[in-house]
């Protein structure tokens, strides 16, 4: 029976831990304490002596997770992200200034249009422009794009 207890506390420190990593909102780290008090319960021979291994329990599951924390967190953490995903719009964007296309929706004032076989969102400054209306980028403001009639 002592290894059953020593497998659960085991088990709920591991689920303790894995909390940082997996994101199943606190169920496996309520799991891991759940096994944790079990196992406490079943070597525990009085209450005292529950409450004292339970507290050195949780300290040493607390210090395992501020080290995982700290492994995740570092610079070289294969879990860290450090590319950048998102390219530069606003450069991206500047291309198509001064670029004809053709509308694809009425722009009332906004709309869809084609410019070489790139279909963008885009706004007029007020107009109202028929579908299938030639049409010109005008600017260029963050991620909007304003165009005029051609």
């Amino acid at each position: 029976m002592e290894w059953l207890a020593i497998a659960l506390i085991i088990v709920g420190i591991l689920l303790l831990v894995a909390e940082i990593f997996i994101p199943s909102f606190g169920i496996t780290g309520a799991l891991g304490i759940v096994l944790i008090i079990i196992g406490v319960i079943i070597t525990a021979e009085t209450f005292i002596a529950g409450v004292i291994i339970f507290a050195v329990i949780i300290v040493i599951a607390i210090g395992l997770m501020i080290m995982a924390y700290k492994l995740v967190s570092t610079k070289g953490s294969p879990f860290v992200l450090t590319e950048n995903l998102h390219e530069d719009l606003q450069g991206n964007l500047d291309y198509f200034v001064g670029k004809k296309g053709v509308a694809m929706t009425p722009l009332r004032p906004s709309g869809t249009g084609d410019f070489d076989g790139v279909r963008l969102d885009i706004l007029t400054k007020g107009e109202f422009i028929e579908k299938g209306a030639t049409i010109i980028v005008d600017d260029v403001a963050g991620k909007r794009i304003f165009v005029r009639k051609a």
